[in-house]
Order: C-alpha cells, then structure tokens, then sequence
C-alpha cells in the first residue's frame, strides 16, 4: 500500500485506546502528576462519569503557568477545552485530518455512540511515537501527483500548498511547526 491511500483508512486503526480520564474537580497538580506518571501528553475531563473535555500539557503551560496561576488550587474544569470534539471510530483518517485542520486542534476523540474508544492524535498521524503511524504522502522528485484528485506538480512544495489550500482548507501544512 502507498502511504497516501492510508488517508482512506478508518480511524480506528490509529486511535490510541491508552487514555487517561480524571474527574473534573482534580487539581491541576494532581493531573499533571497522573500525566507524568503514565507518559501521557493529554487527560479527558468528566463529569459524572462521561467525558465533556480535554487538557493537554499545553493547556496547562498556557493556561495555568503562564497566566500565574496556582497549580495546587485550580481545578481542571477551570482549564478544560470543552465541548469535546469527536469523530466516529469507521471514519477515514482523510476526514479526520480536515477536522483537525479546520478546528485547530491536534486530537480528536474517537467515541461511538457515547462510548469513548480512544484518542487520534494529530503525532500519531504524522509519525510520532505510537504502533501505527501514517506517514503524509512521500512523493517523487520529477513530477507529482496529488493523492486525493490526482493533480500534477512540479514539486513537492506545490503539492503540500494544493492539498493544504484545496483538499484540507487552514493551511496546516504551510505553518510553522511552532503555531501548531
């Protein structure tokens, strides 16, 4: 298989179902201890036992260090991104990446119904540490022909432009690693 017919792909081929999920009234501290101990980059939020958001190590940067905040006093509801945003598990990854991109967010939560399966994360579609990644199109050097409607290049540039203007629309792949 070539690695851009990956994108037809069901997302939950690359969910990691290795996830942490913390009650809401736990202090900062708390979480980011939990997320050091299990080597986790981000905790779903609950309440009353369902998930209704996130915390990402960023959040906590952000949100809480930055802004001066006590760690010890600050619960994580109070720094949550919330209404979670979910994708079904027989999704494409294709569908899943527009997602990302047009929300500006580097997870999804796989759920179905209103079970949470997993968590896709945007590392884990681009080769981060995880058991199975999707690399993004590798392309020849002469000429290139977009994955998703077959449009020719004569670089790889013009080709990450097209798919990052035409196919996924926020210009993701033209940022700077940083602004992700």
């Amino acid at each position: 298989m070539r690695d851009w017919e990956a994108l037809n792909e069901q997302v939950e081929k690359y969910m990691t179902t290795d996830f942490i999920v913390v009650g809401e009234e736990a202090t900062v501290r708390e979480v980011a201890l939990e997320m050091r101990v299990h080597g986790h980059t981000s905790v779903l939020v609950a309440r009353a036992g369902y998930p209704v958001g996130i915390v990402t190590e960023r959040d906590i940067l952000y949100r809480v260090v930055a802004e001066g905040r006590d760690p010890n006093n600050t619960k994580i509801n109070e720094i949550m991104s919330s209404p979670l945003i979910t994708v079904s598990p027989k999704a494409k990854l294709s569908e899943a990446i527009a997602v990302m991109a047009s929300r500006q967010i580097r997870r999804l939560v796989v759920v179905e119904g209103k079970k949470v399966l997993g968590v896709l994360t945007l590392m884990a579609l681009v080769g981060g540490l995880t058991t199975r990644t999707s690399i993004l199109p590798e392309v020849e050097r002469d000429v290139v022909s977009c994955p998703y409607c077959g449009a020719r290049f004569r670089t790889t540039h013009e080709l990450s432009k097209h798919i990052d203007n035409v196919h996924i629309g926020a210009e993701i792949l033209s940022r700077r690693p940083m602004e992700w």
